[in-house]
């Protein structure tokens, strides 16, 4: 499957003449990034995809990567794993994390991370997917988790952090060990707490005993894209500072978080990765799929309604090939403020940077705005957020970027299944202890679906390296095809994928759910 960037322009129609004369018309961004080809034959013409003609391409100028793989088994298992990391836990609703990372850009655009509020069994999981770069999915990696903190905090907590400091606030959070805590320079370093610091005053003076988790989830969102807006400002005697400052506003990115409360399970979602809960049927041994987050693009008709209601005249101008203003596929996103500031402070920067002596500004210069930019914002980082309260049924969460999701074939149920038989599978390498009491008729049928699911274990003990094999190829040609695709050409069949698996504790949700 192609996948286009997340962010493109204008499309313009390019002809090229294949090997045989045939006529191909790709159509391409100006950015050079093809969105799909017509083939047109004598007396025919039909729709072909850009990986069927460059297999053929492909064919003409040496051995079919399919058919023969430049990678052995072996080295594909390296690559695919290369990224894989898992932890497990005890004394929770939360078993086991396992999560990896596929890039298809260069660098990777997508960031995950995983923690608790520290002294708490409150957990926090996070998928973030950038564009126009990786600056703003940097951001909400260092930063989302604590503004989620400080807006769950109670008034003696808050004073804690207001007067204890920028150590005491980055104590706030305590990392898995799944995730990695990057380092920030002191000039950022300096910015960020001056906002955090603010925003700690601020919910003190706001606090309410009544505040909701869905409300604390989304006052953080809203918070940290607002400060991440107002932080791009100039800062005179230092262009570097104020060009990532600026760099990072521009760059965008979606995020998808998990919220984990004893049995209480917030999903905060701002754009197009995904959510999804695992349960299992004891009575018809099946698994089951039930999405947690919905995705904000064109082809969600409330999402469609959302944004016309707020811009009711310009339907027809703001909307184009699924995109805002043609360009931008996700329709709500952290950064982007070039859908989000006035024209004013627009024109504003490009005069900085027209200024500008330094190498900083020079891709501001020239920043082009929309015809019909009339009633900004276009685009905000409001999450939607939904509740859900675990039963016994469930079994994990899969929280995902896009890559993930629109992979040939990579629906909800399948892969909600792929990780509910992987985990059947691995259950086989644990030792067999029946219990005491049980009959030797219970003992028997246990053996037996053991033994069935022996068949089940898959080669990857980690089940996100387990989705990823799955979402690039069942064979191992074609993996090794998509693992060597030229750097310019990678992006045209994928996305970055990134994923994280949560596993829930059966016995701990019953022990709980009978005492509460």
């Amino acid at each position: 499957m192609i996948t286009t960037a997340r962010l493109s322009t204008s499309v313009m129609p390019v002809k090229l003449t294949s090997l045989r004369g045939m006529l191909m018309t790709p159509v391409v961004s100006r950015n050079g990034l093809l969105l799909f080809t017509k083939f047109i034959g004598p007396g025919n013409r039909r729709w072909f995809s850009f990986m069927k003609i460059f297999h053929k391409l492909r064919l003409s100028q040496g051995p079919d990567p399919v058919e023969s793989p430049r990678l052995t088994p072996q080295m594909v298992t390296s690559i695919l794993r290369m990224n894989e990391k898992s932890t497990n836990h005890a004394g929770g609703v939360v078993k086991a994390v396992q999560c990896n990372q596929l890039q298809a850009n260069k660098p990777i655009e997508d960031r995950h991370v995983e923690a608790k509020i520290r002294s708490t069994e409150k957990f926090l999981f996070g998928v973030y997917d950038g564009h126009s770069g990786c600056a703003c999915a940097q951001a909400l990696k260092d930063r989302l988790f604590q503004y989620i903190a400080i807006s769950l905090a109670d008034t003696y907590r808050l004073n804690q952090l207001y007067h204890g400091g920028m150590e005491v606030a980055e104590d706030l959070v305590e990392f898995l060990p799944t995730s990695t805590k990057d380092e920030v320079s002191p000039d950022l370093a300096s910015i960020h707490w001056q906002s955090t610091l603010q925003f700690i005053q601020d919910s003190m003076d706001m606090y309410s005993l009544d505040t909701r988790v869905e409300e604390a989830l989304t006052n953080a969102f809203l918070r940290l894209d607002q400060d991440i807006s107002t932080e791009a400002s100039f800062h005179p005697g230092d262009e570097g500072l104020s060009a990532d400052l600026v760099h990072i506003a521009f760059s965008g990115a979606v995020g998808c978080v998990a919220f984990i409360d004893g049995l209480d399970l917030y999903v905060a979602n701002v754009g197009d990765s995904q959510a999804v809960i695992g349960s299992h049927s004891s009575e018809s041994e099946s698994w089951h799929a039930t999405s947690v987050s919905n995705k904000h693009d064109a082809e969600n008709s409330a999402e469609v309604k959302r944004l016309f209601s707020r811009h009711p005249n310009e339907s027809s101008n703001i909307l184009k090939n699924g995109r805002l203003f043609g360009e931008l596929m996700p329709l709500r996103a952290f950064g982007d403020v070039r859908y989000k500031w006035t024209k004013r402070d627009l024109i504003h920067l490009t005069k900085i940077a027209s200024q500008s002596s330094g190498p900083f500004f020079g891709g501001y210069k020239d920043l082009k705005l929309q015809n019909n930019y009339l009633t900004p914002p276009y685009l905000d980082a409001q999450p939607e957020v939904i509740h859900y309260r675990l039963s016994p049924r469930d079994r994990f969460l899969i929280i995902a970027s896009d890559g993930l999701w629109d992979s040939e074939g990579m629906s909800v149920d399948k892969v909600v299944s792929l990780v509910g038989h992987h985990t059947e599978g691995q259950q086989v390498l644990t030792h067999f202890r029946p219990p005491e009491d049980a009959s030797l008729g219970a003992i028997n049928e246990a053996l037996r679906k053991r033994k069935q699911n022996l068949a089940k274990r898959a080669l990857d003990e980690n089940v996100a390296t387990h989705l990823i094999r799955h979402a690039l190829g069942q064979e191992h040609g074609q993996l090794s095809a998509q693992l060597t695709l030229p750097e310019k050409l990678v992006r045209y069949y994928r996305d970055d994928i990134t994923i994280v698996v949560v596993f829930f504790d059966t016995e701990y949700i019953m022990d709980y759910t009978r005492i509460h």
